[in-house]
């Protein structure tokens, strides 16, 4: 299919009629989204696609009542419905994210898809070559990239406020029960027989920290650093393909160092926190609370944004993209595709490593959830944290040594250390 030169494209009708693929798990958060931009007049529901109608009994009355087209597979959906829409939202399963944002270009209309952009390097490739020969914007769904809070700290740090960044550390615990693994049929997965997933807390729930950590690190406002080396440690406790725990060392072409150590495996909770050191200063990001600046002339409170309160920028600054005014500053493929950098050098770098079950546990949480946990997981990632070492120089007895990769010449997603796993063909977004 020839690709329209967005110059032949109608002009964009007010409010904009919106397509949504898919409308459970996540994807509700999106339809909520944007049923408040429908109330606000600012956009129209055009159509939508449902593969799980059993799932959305609700919703597809909503739909029904205000006759918007339903429909099965979002490849009909886009054939039949393409001169109706304005804006597509794709809040899909990852494996699908590039094939559903290309075919979305090559009808004419402009993505808004949900993070992470793509599980490879290769995939984000075809998705910015299709961007770039449509003329269309894809903006990426890594929402605390839109707040006017992050663009404020990035600003500072640009103008030097904290002197030079020297490094960056980053730890989040946030333990996952049996349930989350096994809430679609990608959870967890390395392929879930449609595509690559690399599914991870560094590249799922967490994700956004790696966009935060890349974009706060870049030489000048609009740019993102780029990774020189990884350093891994991956480890796995639950029963899944991929890990649940990591611990990381990254260079930046910028000059800082970086640091991740991220759980779904522990005991007890700790909200993402992101710790910049300058040479001036300190700059400490927190996910809720206060972000704090501590410079010779005291500390700073600034408080977090919410974040409903970032979805709601996020989608706001979309649609002002969408209507044609590109000064809004949006999560762009390229801002986002340091993460997928991030992830499959990672994967690259590292095989994944079975924490023996001798130290490991089940515990019940407050609701019935069942989590397996690694004992004293919290206490060893607190430290490790601390001391800015790896689980191995700590002397965490199950741990192993990192593995390094250079990423002078990395360009490609190369699946080392994974092979994609046969599974019966699959239809899930």
């Amino acid at each position: 299919m020839t690709i329209t030169p967005v110059a032949e494209k109608k002009e964009k009708v007010s409010p904009l009629r919106v397509g949504l693929i898919g409308v459970t798990g996540y994807a509700f958060a999106y339809f909520e989204e944007l049923t408040r931009l429908v109330e606000a007049g600012k956009v129209t529901w055009g159509a939508v696609t449902i593969i799980n109608p059993e799932d959305a009994t609700d919703v597809i009355t909503f739909f029904k009542s205000i006759k918007v087209p339903i429909y099965d597979d979002y490849r009909d959906m886009l054939e039949q419905e393409e001169k109706n829409l304005d804006w597509v939202c794709v809040p899909t399963a990852i494996s699908w994210h590039a094939e559903m944002t290309i075919d979305s270009l090559r009808r004419g209309i402009p993505v808004l898809l949900e993070k992470p952009i793509a599980s490879t390097l290769q995939e984000v490739k075809a998705i910015q070559a299709a961007e770039v020969e449509s003329g269309l914007p894809v903006a990426i769904g890594y929402q605390y990239g839109y707040c006017p809070r992050t663009l404020e700290i990035k600003e500072r740090l640009i103008a030097g406020e904290i002197g030079e960044i020297e490094r960056i550390d980053c730890l989040c615990l946030w333990p996952r029960d049996f349930a989350y693994y096994h809430r679609n049929d990608w959870a967890g997965s390395v392929h879930d027989g449609h595509g690559w997933v690399l599914d991870s807390p560094l590249h799922n729930a967490s994700s956004h920290l790696v966009n935060l950590i890349l974009f706060f690190a870049g030489s000048s406002f609009e740019k993102r650093a780029d990774l020189k080396d990884v350093s891994a440690e991956l480890y796995r406790v639950n029963d899944i393909q991929n890990f649940d725990t990591i611990r990381c060392e990254v260079n930046f072409d910028t000059g800082p160092r970086a640091t991740v150590l991220l759980s779904h495996a522990t005991e007890k909770l700790f909200d993402p926190e992101i710790r910049i050191q300058g040479s001036k200063g300190i700059f400490v990001w927190r996910f809720c609370g206060n972000h704090t600046i501590e410079t010779e002339d005291g500390v700073e409170l600034i408080e977090a944004d919410s974040p409903l309160a970032v979805r709601a920028c996020m989608f706001d600054k979309v649609v002002k993209q969408v209507q044609g005014d590109r000064s809004v500053h949006v999560c762009t493929t390229e801002q986002a595709k340091g993460e997928v950098k991030w992830v499959n050098a990672v994967q690259d770098a590292a095989p994944v490593h079975e924490i023996p079950e001798e130290y490991i546990r089940e515990v019940i949480g407050d609701n019935g959830e069942v989590f397996r946990i690694v004992d004293q997981l919290d206490h060893y990632a607190m430290q490790a944290y601390k001391n800015q070492c790896s689980f191995k120089e700590l002397g965490v007895p199950w741990a192993v040594e990192p593995s390094f990769l250079d990423l002078s010449d990395y360009a490609d997603f190369e699946a080392r250390f994974v092979a994609a796993p046969v599974f019966a063909d699959q239809k899930k977004i």
